[in-house]
């Protein structure tokens, strides 16, 4: 009896493991066609969770906010897909009509991105923009250390990745000259201390 008990723990823990490996490379294709939706961005959902996960590790946070971060990293884009070409390749800076198209899908794409889980849903409704004008999240304009954690890492990620690849509205800086700008959005439009927790 001990021993098929035993034998079940472990057909569970396996079949945990593979659906987590399901559940995690859906969300990576998920992103993938998000990003295919526009050249500039092809592999920016990748570097963004890459880099997430690499200002979590460095403020220390646990392993479980940073499975978290590394979902939500994922899916910070998802609600591009329901975003015009015309918005979203645009080369110039947004109107205030289309920023507003911007801000909305966000809120409606996470809705549906991770049912049932309101921390991992969290992240890609509290955004902020490298292209807004002042550090608060959107679509509630949620300001400051209101933001969660989970959106102000990914917006330091998110805002490092756009100012280090090609974009229809700038051309590449390097990752020096990111990190100087970013030191200059602090406060602005990024959380002051992203790493000095």
């Amino acid at each position: 009896m001990s021993q098929e008990l035993e034998q079940f723990v472990e057909d569970l823990k396996r079949a945990a493991e593979e659906n987590r490996a399901l559940f995690l490379g859906s969300i990576q294709m998920l992103a993938g066609a998000v990003d295919e939706k526009d050249p500039y961005t092809r592999g920016h959902s990748d570097r963004v969770t890459r880099y997430s996960l690499m200002i979590g590790k460095e403020l220390n946070l646990d392993a479980t906010f940073l499975e978290t971060l590394q979902i939500s990293a994922q899916l910070h884009d998802v609600g591009k897909i329901g975003i015009e070409d015309r918005i979203l390749k645009k080369p110039g800076a947004l109107t205030a009509e289309e920023f507003e198209v911007m801000k909305n899908p966000h809120h409606q794409g996470c809705q549906h991105s991770a049912p049932g889980n309101p921390a991992r849903r969290d992240a890609p409704r509290h955004r902020t923009s490298p292209r807004s004008s002042r550090w608060r999240g959107y679509p509630y304009g949620l300001k400051g250390e209101q933001i969660p954690l989970l959106a102000r890492v990914i917006a330091v990620a998110d805002t490092f990745d756009a100012l280090t690849t090609n974009r229809p509205y700038q051309h590449a800086h390097t990752p020096e000259e990111a990190l100087k700008i970013i030191q200059n959005l602090a406060g602005k439009r990024l959380d002051p201390e992203p790493w000095g927790r």
